[in-house]
């Protein structure tokens, strides 16, 4: 064991021999005392700022906030405007070419339909109403491999992507075989 305590002139103090290994006292340097003091102060002051003293919404706060921001935009959502988008022009193309940039993989270069639907032909298997198609590219179905878009184009271009999709529907272009229910314009969802 250990005879004494003895100085070394490069490990300082040793405290403790055993096996021969030296175990020096030595002082921890003052940049990682910072740090750690540094971060032991920033925790109390985050942990009152925004669980004590509400002075920050927490993340998860901000994240219901925001749940229910796009929950109130979604139901004042009022499908009746993509029947006169599909009409513009302009937003028929910006609808092509976002479909040309996301869509084309599964529902082909027309909407003909490869692995996901004809989107050309009067067989919708969501609903073929404007109201219906805005849906399905907004929320997607995951069940069918449909992604949820509207959190990565955005409302206005899912618009668009939707006036597009009413553009091309009822072409019938030869494609993949009718999927779903006949859809059939009662005049209310164009």
């Amino acid at each position: 064991m250990s005879e004494g305590k003895r100085h070394d002139e490069i490990q300082g103090e040793i405290v403790h021999v055993y096996d021969g290994i030296e175990e020096a006292d030595n002082e921890l340097p003052l940049w990682w005392l910072g740090i750690i003091y540094g971060t032991i102060a920033f925790s109390v002051v985050y942990w009152f700022a925004y669980h004590e003293l509400d002075l920050f919404p927490t993340p998860n706060q901000v994240h219901r906030a925001e749940m229910a921001r796009l929950e109130a935009e979604r139901a004042k959502f009022d499908p009746s405007g993509l029947a006169a988008l599909a009409d513009d022009p302009a937003a028929v193309s910006n609808g092509a070419a976002a479909f040309q940039a996301n869509c084309i993989a599964c529902h082909g270069n027309a909407g003909e339909g490869k692995i996901g639907p004809n989107l050309t032909d009067a067989f919708w298997i969501h609903g073929g109403a404007a109201g219906d198609i805005h849906k399905t590219i907004t929320d997607g179905i995951a069940a069918k491999g449909m992604p949820a878009w509207g959190a990565i184009l955005g409302p206005d271009k899912v618009k668009q992507l939707t006036a597009f999709v009413l553009s091309v529907r009822g072409k019938n272009l030869a494609g993949k075989a009718p999927e779903g229910p006949e859809w059939k314009d009662d005049g209310a969802g164009r």
